[in-house]
């Protein structure tokens, strides 16, 4: 065996196990969601449990009275959120990258030092707004507010940079206008970082749970976090074999995304960054 085989294997025997640490607390999550609650705190931990139930599952529309909905607010959101954004700092980092104008990176530089703020200090002037437009729980106080996105307009504008002007000048001179070139142009050349950014959005959204949490108030409402975290106070015995459960929905999907579409995530995640 040679020195450079011994060294792979060794790599690959290091990338299984932290792997495997990585997945365990998945592996677990899994587990407690279908085993009694007992089986859940022994000590010590069986990974493979003899005992298997779905008790858990059945009582779920025992803590949350509106699952169908909360589940259904979550994949709108999770949806419609991350599509608008995708346009919208799309076109934004698009007029970044291709055009000129005056205060281009004064104002450029602005957007960017957005990202410096602290995010918790946005929630309360966000608030202020949501009340004074009356869309306290309503879908738009938290649609509004993710539909643009420093960070996304500055993934866009590094990776529209990569396309030739050329392409662009060849639209004009076929007489398409500058939203065309835009729309059959620029996006499908960004394929991946259209992906990789819808992706991203995709996975904070259903995630997310402050903000949805300040601004939606009704329980047919809100998103499935929210009343996973809600349901802690529920009774003197917190249910921790449904929390487990709830835990399993809101992890399931993220993985599979993820796993599914990844590799369309790291090919381009920063083309364009060393141009401009």
């Amino acid at each position: 065996m040679t020195v450079k085989k011994l060294v792979n294997g060794v790599i690959i025997l290091v990338l299984f196990v932290f792997a495997g640490i990585s997945l365990f607390p998945f592996y677990w999550n899994l587990i407690a969601s279908v085993t009694p609650v007992s089986e859940i705190f022994r000590y010590p931990p069986v990974l493979l449990p003899i005992y298997f139930t779905l008790e858990h599952f059945q009582r779920l529309n025992t803590f949350f009275p509106h699952f169908a909905n909360n589940i259904f607010n979550s994949v709108f959101l999770a949806l419609i959120i991350p599509t608008l954004a995708l346009f919208i700092n799309s076109m934004a980092g698009f007029a970044f990258a291709k055009y000129k104008f005056r205060g281009k990176n004064i104002l450029f530089a602005i957007v960017i030092g957005t990202m410096l703020l602290p995010t918790t200090t946005n929630f309360i002037p966000l608030f202020l707004q949501m009340v004074a437009f009356d869309l306290v729980d309503n879908f738009l106080a938290v649609i509004l507010p993710g539909m643009a996105g420093a960070f996304g307009v500055f993934l866009f504008r590094q990776a529209i940079f990569s396309v030739p002007n050329e392409l662009l000048d060849a639209g004009r001179i076929d007489g398409a206008n500058d939203f065309f070139i835009y729309l059959k142009i620029v996006l499908p050349t960004i394929k991946p970082m259209l992906t990789t950014v819808f992706i991203m959005n995709v996975i904070t959204v259903w995630n997310d749970f402050f903000w949805p949490f300040i601004v939606l108030r009704s329980g047919p409402r809100l998103t499935f976090p929210v009343v996973l975290a809600g349901i802690q106070g529920i009774t003197f015995d917190i249910p921790w074999g449904v929390i487990m459960v709830g835990a399993f929905i809101l992890t399931a999907p993220t993985i599979i995304i993820y796993s599914a579409l990844s590799k369309h995530i790291v090919p381009d995640m920063f083309s364009g960054s060393v141009k401009g």
